[in-house]
């Protein structure tokens, strides 16, 4: 608000001044919902300036549309009457909808702005129409409409208001080249049997490339199945329909629908995004208004008063204090943002604590397991509710402890919510307890940037699955976790179920990897801590003699191509909100810019100007758009990376703004140009974009450029060109891809979010397979759950060769138990699927499985060969084969299956040896295993102490394949989100068909 009346309101009032000196009408069009008020303020401020004193030239556009509209009719009367002067107010019926729509979606607001049906909104626009002409006195009614039925309505209308017609009463309006033939006939003369009315032809200018995204709105909007344009081209639509009275209309949906108003059936309301799933439905998370007064006014108070709570963060059976800076082990935590405001207290556990913790689980583990899915569901589901309830204040402590903007704590908050509903959904829906048992104890490890959503997600997750859970978060977050562990506690789940343990990673962390009853561990962090926790995990085996799950979700060096095609506009705002968002600190955010030469120069000199509007500063203030990073070891980094950009010649252009006197860790965001990837050793986690250029043919190479860092979590292209949009989608190696949108904020359920390679092990978070990694059951049952590829999976080369593989005959082999190997690959075999995952209009979200990439087999036995065979082919992997030595029954094998599958089979399956996997270069992405637990953990430990990403490891005992329980191929799939912005064009053609 303060630099809109500081900066905008001036300009508009120069613009006025000018329009006045030569007698030019000037109207504000208030076209965002979340922008009404502040173009009402403008309007006022307007109307109040002593040099536009007498003029009649100032006007609003209001769009019937939008439900506040009479309301706002009111307003500008009654602005008028106060102002002493006529106002030109412009009635359209609205020119963005579906924006509205989608954008209520998003913010999982309580409604719409707008009317979901066409219907509604032509009665919306008559009733206007009528309080508008009803005070002549104060308005000049300018009625923009195509539609003829609307037309002939204000005609009649405005001559039982306002009597016979007279110069200045009213006037129609018309878009430029729009309804040419309708106008005839209302600007023609009575004469002639035509109406005699004024109309003002409006129309856009500017250039080709600016008017493009305009023209193409245009079409959309004429191309609805609602749009008058569109129906009177129809000569199927009988006229009589085509001039029916909207209010009639009206009353015959409240007839058949058994209520007056209802809004449009196929359009749900935000909290209802997710309620057509099945058994799998949930309530969407509520989200705030940040431009609504009255909710921004309750925030306010609920933000102060956090400001007054003591804050505390211990192990459990700690007492608590009453004045912790005075009793010894208590350290305080500082606001990132403001160094002199203590946000809270944390004592960190000791080892004996953190052992005690440990033991308590597993005694309570159990209980936990045994307790009904169902159950644990709704424990879930009651903490979900808890958390909206008592959201606001708990905003205020996200804020301050990690030194969030609002719009980001509001966000953390939501996705927090939407795990705990959509785990406890799916356990809800999937589980059983007889067929799925939980894995024990798991340790989750969560990191400071996200330290609600990403320690809730891991949290809820793990409890879902019926585990009890050691919740260790990050040294500088522990406050916001301890809250959430305490709604937890409140909404049901036992306290040894769930345990805070505070604590530095190298001490308290390590000790609980190491821990004997530790079962399973879930860290999100650096690719570097998560290969440590791999090898300590490699150093012992579950209790039925498996690798301990490790969940790894880190880093990426993520990167964003723009080619020519691209709207320049677009493309500012999403490269902005991705790499400076948060300050930089989420694992998805751009790092690496790749801007197409022939639209560098402009892109980049948008980018440095639209980056200087951003202002840094505390977060606590609505006006902060980049806020601190965690802390000064963080700031120093970062600022040394800068340094050395600079140094090396770089051009580097950073953020000048910044909101008053700042006293914490601030980083200015930077831009720096760099002439090449090989700059970039690792990820800078914080407020640097680096941009590169490239030329069109150099396309493929820079694709290979960004696979080769060896990271993929998130992936950006802008690009008009569908065939590039395919190219780039299909060679890019990454588990979020994103189209002509922002890389980051992806939504549980919608976009399940996790990388490959160096970002991360899988599943992904919020994902279809993420329970099932937490939980032991007969192998391939989450991808059971799961749709098949829509096209014919035999045609798939792998495919086929399983197929010959089911029919040959192997020596030293059963052949029931052989085929029923094969048969159950095929069975669980998910290669090629690929689907729609529900989610707000105007976007599309795929959700699809990839081949994992080089699977490494290990068998002990021919039937394991077989088993291990099977499962690589029937996930599409190329499959390296390591036979033991000495072993001719496994050679033999070996040797039948070569033969059987001829030339093809020899591009995918290869034979290798075990020196191989200890070289870092050799591709290895899982690791199937046949054999006993020593060998195991030899095998294991060769693995884990390789460099590059860490290797999933399944494995088999011989009994355990002879008894058909084979592998699971869901740890031979790459998961990947493609989400797309389907209304980057100009519109949702999908919705607009829907009004």
């Amino acid at each position: 608000y303060d630099r809109v009346m500081a900066e905008l309101l001036p300009r508009v009032l120069r613009l006025a001044e000018l329009a006045k000196q030569y007698d030019i009408g000037m109207n504000i069009d208030a076209e965002e919902a979340d922008r009404l008020e502040l173009s009402l303020d403008l309007m006022e401020a307007l109307c109040a300036a002593p040099s536009l004193k007498g003029w009649s030239g100032i006007g609003f556009v209001v769009q019937a549309y939008q439900k506040r509209c009479p309301q706002v009719i009111d307003y500008l009367i009654d602005l008028a009457r106060r102002s002493r002067r006529r106002l030109m107010v412009r009635l359209v019926k609205g020119a963005y909808w579906d924006s509205e729509i989608k954008r209520a979606q998003l913010d999982g607001l309580a409604g719409y702005p707008v009317y979901t049906r066409k219907v509604y909104t032509d009665v919306s626009y008559l009733a206007c129409a009528r309080k508008l002409l009803e005070a002549p006195d104060a308005v000049y009614p300018q009625f923009a409409t195509h539609n003829a039925q609307t037309l002939a309505s204000i005609y009649q209308l405005a001559a039982s208001v306002g009597g016979s017609y007279y110069s200045g009463q009213y006037e129609f309006q018309c878009l430029h080249g729009m309804g040419e033939p309708l106008y005839q006939q209302v600007t023609g003369p009575a004469s002639e049997g035509k109406l005699a009315r004024p109309c003002r032809i409006y129309a856009p200018v500017g250039s080709h490339e600016t008017l493009l995204a305009y023209l193409v709105r245009r079409l959309l909007e004429n191309g609805a199945n609602t749009s008058f344009v569109n129906r009177i081209g129809d000569a199927s639509v009988p006229v009589a329909e085509l001039v029916s009275d909207p209010v009639e209309d009206v009353l015959a949906i409240a007839r058949d629908e058994g209520r007056l108003g209802a809004p449009h059936p196929r359009i749900a309301l935000p909290h209802d995004l997710f309620a057509g799933e099945g058994r799998l439905a949930r309530a969407n998370s509520q989200g705030l208004n940040l431009a609504h007064e009255q909710q921004l006014a309750s925030l306010a108070a609920a933000l102060l008063y956090s400001t007054r709570q003591t804050y505390l963060a211990a192990a459990p059976q700690t007492p608590l204090p009453a004045n912790p800076a005075q009793t010894p082990g208590w350290e305080p935590l500082r606001n990132p943002a403001e160094l002199s405001d203590i946000v809270g207290w944390v004592r960190e556990a000791s080892a004996d604590e953190a052992q005690a913790a440990a033991e308590r689980a597993a005694q309570a583990a159990p209980i936990w397991a045994g307790t009904p899915p169902a159950a644990r569901a709704d424990a879930l589901a009651r903490a979900a509710d808890l958390l909206e309830q008592r959201s606001q204040p708990l905003m205020g402590l996200i804020q301050r402890e990690a030194g969030k903007t609002l719009p980001n704590a509001v966000a953390e908050i939501r996705e927090a919510v939407d795990f705990l509903r959509y785990y406890g959904a799916q356990v809800a829906a999937q589980f059983d307890n007889a067929a799925q048992r939980p894995l024990g104890v798991i340790l989750a490890i969560s990191p400071w940037n996200f330290p609600l959503a990403i320690f809730c997600g891991q949290v809820a997750a793990a409890l879902a699955a019926g585990n009890t859970v050691l919740a260790k978060p990050a040294e500088q977050t522990p406050l916001t976790a301890a809250a959430m562990v305490q709604i937890l506690h409140e909404a049901g789940v036992p306290q040894g179920a769930l345990q805070l343990v505070p604590g530095r990673g190298e001490t308290v962390g390590a000790a609980l990897v190491a821990h004997p009853q530790v079962a399973g561990v879930m860290f999100t962090g650096s690719t570097e801590v998560a290969r440590l926790i791999a090898r300590q995990l490699s150093t012992r085996l579950s209790p039925n003699g498996h690798p301990i799950p490790l969940i790894a979700e880190t880093g990426g060096q993520n990167a964003m191509i723009v080619d020519s095609s691209a709207l320049a506009e677009q493309v500012v705002a999403d490269v902005l909100s991705s790499a400076f968002d948060s300050a930089g600190q989420r694992c998805s955010a751009l790092r690496v810019l790749c801007l197409q030469e022939d639209v560098a120069d402009r892109t980049l000199a948008m980018l440095h100007g639209a980056l200087q509007e951003w202002t840094m500063g505390n977060p606590d203030r609505q006006s902060t758009d980049v806020g601190p990073v965690i802390d000064e070891q963080a700031r120093a980094q970062i600022e040394a990376h800068i340094k050395r950009m600079e140094d090396a010649g770089q051009k580097v252009t950073r953020v000048q703004r910044q909101d008053g006197q700042l006293h914490g860790h601030f980083v200015a965001p930077a831009i720096i140009e760099i002439d090449s990837t090989s700059r970039l050793t690792r990820e800078v986690f914080g407020p640097v974009l680096h941009v590169i250029r490239f030329q069109r043919e150099q396309l493929d190479a820079l694709i290979d450029g960004i696979n080769a860092t060896g990271y993929g979590l998130t992936f950006g292209v802008h690009s008009r060109i569908d065939e590039t949009i395919a190219h780039l989608s299909e060679r890019v190696q990454a588990g979020n891809l994103y189209v002509n949108r922002n890389v980051i904020g992806a939504v549980v359920g919608v976009q399940p979010f996790g990388g490959m390679g160096l970002s991360g092990t899988g599943p992904k978070a919020g994902g279809p397979l993420y329970l099932h990694r937490l939980a032991q059951g007969a192998p391939n049952t989450a991808l059971a759950a799961l749709p098949r590829a829509e096209a014919d999976q035999a045609q798939q080369p792998t495919l086929q060769l399983l197929a010959r593989l089911q029919q040959t005959t192997l020596p030293g082999v059963d052949a029931a138990l052989a085929r029923a190997a094969c048969d159950a690959a095929l069975a669980a075999s998910r290669q090629g699927a690929s689907w729609l995952l529900p989610g707000p209009t105007g976007e599309s979200n795929r959700y699809r499985l990839l081949p994992r990439g080089p699977v490494w087999a290990l068998p002990r036995t021919p039937l394991g060969l077989v088993h291990q065979l099977a499962a690589a082919l029937a996930s599409g992997n190329p499959c390296h084969v390591v036979l033991p030595q000495g072993d001719q029954g496994c050679a033999a094998a070996w040797d039948a299956i070569a033969a059987a599958l001829g030339a093809a089979g020899q591009d995918l399956l290869r034979r290798a040896d075990a020196a191989s996997l200890q070289d870092a270069s050799t591709p290895v992405t899982a690791l199937l295993f046949e054999g006993d637990g020593d060998a195991l953990l030899q095998v294991g430990a060769l693995v884990a102490a390789r460099e590059g990403a860490i290797v999933r490891v399944e494995s088999r005992s011989s009994d355990e394949l002879a008894a058909g329980l084979g592998y699971d191929l869901a740890a031979l799939v790459h998961e990947q989100s493609i989400s797309t912005n389907t209304a980057a064009a100009g519109g949702n053609a999908q919705l607009m068909t829907m009004a």
